[in-house]
Formats: C-alpha cells, structure tokens, sequence
C-alpha cells in the first residue's frame, strides 16, 4: 500500500522530532505529502461579547501559534531538503487529541498519521490521558506510532517526562 497523505504531529518534543524524521522518510519513499501539524491547546472559537469580556481572548495564543510556525517552518525545509516535494504546514488552536486524531484527517483525506509515542508516566497519562492511544483508537486511518530513532534505537526519553511513582 502506498500512502498519498501523511500526517505528522509536531508538540516540540523529543517524540515529535523522532515522528518527523520517520515521517519523511515514509513520505519521500511513497512519494507522499508531508502535512505538519502543530495543535495549540486550548478554546477554538472563543464565545462571549464582542470584546471577549469574561472569556478567553484569542489573542492569548498569538505568541504560541507565531512560535510553532516558526519552528514548523523549519521543519518543512528539512523536509524540502530531503527530497519530499510537497509540505504543508498548519497551526491550530483547539483538542490536540481531537484536532490530531479526528477534524484535521477528515478534512484533509489524510491516510497516515504518525505520532511521537508519550513520555508521560502513569498518573500523567491518567490526568491528561494519552494522545497516541487516543488517535489509535479515534483515527479513520492508519496510524504509526514511533518510540525509536533513525536507526530503531529506543531513545531514553526521561529526560523530557514526569518523573516515575
């Protein structure tokens, strides 16, 4: 099977650069697009009055989003510099599980999604709940979930989680 539409999903994480790495080499051999996708968490459409009054402003997110496009603007020319002819780069604000695992594949006939696995601990995974079981179990298609590097070796990833019970 050849996928057309990968996506990947970029937190800034550790897991993140290992998915992307696999990303695009899963891309450049099916000669796929690249979607790169960063969720900011947080309320999609505000509601309220006109000035925001009593809810929250958008405009709380602006420093958020400017960064991670910034940071996926880099991501997209590694990704060019390889050999992958076609990425596409979107920020958004809203469920990172939602948005990740469900809205953003429908809307873009997506067929891979590959996603950094969690480096949270037990309690964290209870508390915030994992995004990489929820997208397995939520997703309209196949989705790759990486815990290794380049070379599949597993990466210590404490360094970047909650500390262990």
């Amino acid at each position: 099977m050849a996928y057309q539409r990968i996506l990947v999903g970029i937190d800034g994480s550790k897991q993140s650069d290992m998915a992307f790495n696999k990303a695009v080499e899963v891309a450049k051999q099916n000669d796929a697009k690249l979607y790169l996708l960063s969720v900011i968490n947080g309320e999609r459409m505000p509601s309220g009055g006109p000035n925001g009054f009593g809810f929250v402003d958008r405009s709380v997110y602006k420093p958020a989003v400017e960064t991670m496009k910034e940071k996926l603007a880099e991501y997209q020319q590694k990704a060019k510099q390889v050999g992958v002819k076609e990425v596409t780069m979107e920020v958004e604000v809203g469920n990172a599980k939602v948005e990740l695992a469900e809205s953003y594949p429908a809307k873009n006939d997506i067929d891979l999604i590959v996603i950094g696995a969690t480096g949270l601990n037990v309690v964290g995974r209870l508390i915030v709940g994992s995004t990489a079981s929820y997208t397995i179990r939520e997703a309209p298609c196949d989705v790759t979930v990486v815990k290794t590097d380049q070379n599949n070796k597993r990466v210590d990833l404490k360094k970047n989680s909650y500390p262990e019970i």
